[in-house]
């Protein structure tokens, strides 16, 4: 199916595209929805059709694959479910999805590297959006001898890349299937999910030193916060929404996010201090929306909040913004 906005119906004509609950169906796996098991079973549907991408899979992994490999999804015995699946003769491979860039705990691992060493030998793979430099810093390299290797979904799509050059027909097909889910589905929601995140930004500078403040940052296209803490998202957001001075400053989309084990990372000149040396997600901006200022029509003070970008960008306040994504939650 191709991945456009517009297709051709039997006469010639340009024809609406195909929507479900108002969003654009451009592959069959968008019938599927966005989650981890969704993306997982996408994912082991076309690795059972494409011999090519197993391959690709199992190179970039450094997995002993070869022979004739099952693929399975979502198999549940006494110690727990595993995602997916792929077992060769006296191997096995348990690959273990996640939402965003969570990880899975090295409690969990043990549980399904149990499965491995009972087969005989094999890997454990951890599949998510988070890099594999950080994943590193994060995971374990074995559990219970066995090895454990991480694979982003934007590896993923690289090897959907690699297979399509040798692959033909119904293969060729399912790889592209794929990729265009994937594409919409990874990394940042579509652009028709308005759910937009507002916090404020100041003028403090981070680790209480260095040449740019909070505020210079995200005027620069860049917001970073701390990762997997104190509430803060797993998931990046679309939209972001800028406080200071009582108003809504800034919108922008939200085009690229990754995970880095520091400030310093990104910025050596940042003082390191309790709050930079730690996990932080870093999100590269779009341009600002128009709109703003938006005043806040009450004092939310420091609180962070998510509202639907239309009810922001029309109400005549953060406040009148609020109560409208409220009252359409009710409505739900």
């Amino acid at each position: 199916m191709a991945d456009t906005n517009l297709r051709e119906d039997t006469a010639g004509a340009l024809a609406a595209p195909l929507t479900r609950h108002g969003r654009p169906i451009a592959s069959v796996f968008d019938l599927l929805g966005r989650n981890e098991n969704d993306l997982t079973a996408a994912l082991g549907f076309t690795l059972e059709r494409s011999p090519a991408l197993l391959a690709a899979l199992a190179e970039l992994l450094m997995l002993d694959v070869a022979g004739p490999v099952g693929v399975s999804m979502e198999v549940a015995d006494e110690l727990g479910r595993t995602d997916l699946e792929l077992r060769a003769p006296e191997h096995l491979v348990v690959v273990e999805a996640k939402q965003g860039w969570d990880l899975p705990s090295e409690k969990q691992l043990e549980v399904y590297a149990q499965r491995v060493t009972s087969a005989g030998t094999g890997a454990l793979v951890t599949l998510s959006q988070a890099s594999v430099e950080w994943a590193a810093r994060k995971l374990p390299s074995t559990v219970l001898d066995v090895p454990v290797r991480h694979l982003p979904w934007s590896q993923v799509r690289q090897l959907l890349t690699t297979a399509r050059p040798g692959s033909r027909g119904a293969e060729r097909l399912w790889l592209d299937e794929l990729d265009s889910y994937l594409r919409r589905a990874i990394t940042v929601r579509e652009i028709s999910d308005c759910w937009t995140y507002c916090v404020v930004v100041s003028d403090d500078r981070p680790g209480n030193g260095g040449a740019r403040t909070f505020r210079d940052f995200v005027e620069d296209g860049i917001y970073f916060h701390p990762f997997g803490t104190g509430g803060w998202p797993k998931e990046p957001p679309n939209f972001m929404a800028f406080r200071w001075e009582n108003q809504v400053q800034r919108i922008h989309r939200v085009v690229r996010a990754e995970v880095v084990p520091t400030l310093q990372h990104g910025w050596p000149n940042i003082p390191r201090d309790e709050f930079t040396e730690r996990d932080h997600a870093v999100y590269e901006l779009g341009p600002a929306l128009p709109g703003t200022p938006i005043p806040s029509g009450q004092n939310y003070r420091a609180t962070r909040l998510q509202l639907l970008l239309d009810h922001l960008l029309v109400g005549p306040t953060l406040r009148d913004a609020m109560d409208a994504t409220n009252a359409a939650l009710a409505r739900q």
